[in-house]
């Protein structure tokens, strides 16, 4: 027997069951969002926006969950901005890629998101995928990429978005 109202399972705890049985690394990314071997997510109130540094090669669950915390960030935050240093991003798989477009992307402009800006990655494939995602990005959606991380928060700053 189905209990009445049993609360639905959000993406970010599907993610966390199935992290517990990945890596060292996954496991790491669960305890410290901000500091761990595959990225660190934070708050910058300076621009203000939420901050993504990635670290390392991520998998598909590890990358989706870095997603779904940088989605629940900004509805925590109130902010509509996203700061990205993808220099150590060595790919993103092609699947994963088409879920950021057509999944998470539609969720977190629902949720305010109005803008990005990244450093580059330093490898061709992270390059690669990074293009992949950014030429399909929605409208209304403001991007623009950097070859230095202090260009990309000085711009994201600077613009200036209406709500």
């Amino acid at each position: 027997m189905t209990p009445i109202n049993e609360p639905e399972i959000t993406n970010l705890d599907k993610l966390r069951s199935r992290l517990q049985a990945e890596s060292t690394d996954s496991l790491q990314l669960l305890r410290d969002i901000r500091d761990n071997p595959v990225c660190s997510i934070f708050f910058d109130e300076s621009v203000p926006c939420i901050t993504v540094i990635r670290r390392n090669y991520a998998t598909s669950t590890q990358l989706r969950f870095i997603h779904e915390s940088i989605l629940h960030h900004l509805q925590e935050h109130g902010v509509n901005k996203v700061l990205g240093d993808d220099s150590a991003l060595p790919t993103i798989h092609a699947e994963d890629q088409e879920w950021i477009i057509k999944e998470w992307l539609p969720r977190a402009m629902a949720a305010g998101l109005k803008a990005t800006a990244n450093k580059q990655p330093l490898s061709h494939f992270g390059k690669v995928s990074v293009g992949n995602v950014q030429a399909g990005l929605p409208a209304g959606l403001v991007n623009r990429s950097f070859d230095r991380l202090e260009e990309a928060r000085a711009w994201l700053h600077g613009v200036n978005l209406l709500s």
